[in-house]
């Protein structure tokens, strides 16, 4: 299964209108077919950011039950793997580490992150580079 794998930046903006990559993510989110591929943990980083409206985690809520969104569940059956690339960095939280896995999961599946950052240095199956939808680097002043 080809197809794409969002990030919490991604899906903030997609929700958010007052995010600085809303127009970002909204231009990208209108040409991909859903469902995209998420896991639980990034779906709750993304509540936690929009926690200051309730009609933005509603829409979040309805992002998964209209099927947009499909939520893979990775605990507890991916631990062994989500702590390894949390050790080997140590600056990746649950969430990166569970959409590295995801793309591992899904290896024809790109990757859309606003974390470019930390995303071109994560590898997957240990040494391969990550595909990534990003916004481009104009926009990140």
């Amino acid at each position: 299964m080809a197809g794409h794998i969002v990030d919490t930046g991604p899906l903030v903006g997609w929700i958010n209108r007052r995010d600085q990559w809303h127009k970002w993510s909204v231009s990208v989110m209108a040409v991909l077919e859903p469902p995209l591929l998420t896991c639980e943990s990034v779906i709750a980083e993304a509540a936690w950011h929009l926690a200051d409206s309730r009609e933005a985690i509603d829409r979040l809520y309805e992002l998964v039950e209209e099927g947009a969104l499909r939520v893979i569940a990775l605990l507890p059956d991916h631990v062994a793997p989500l702590r390894a690339l949390s050790a080997k960095y140590p600056q990746m939280d649950l969430a990166d580490a569970a959409v590295v896995r995801l793309s591992e999961i899904f290896p024809r599946a790109t990757v859309l992150t606003t974390d470019v950052a930390d995303f071109s240095v994560y590898r997957r199956f240990q040494n391969k580079a990550i595909p990534l939808v990003h916004p481009p680097f104009r926009d990140r002043e």
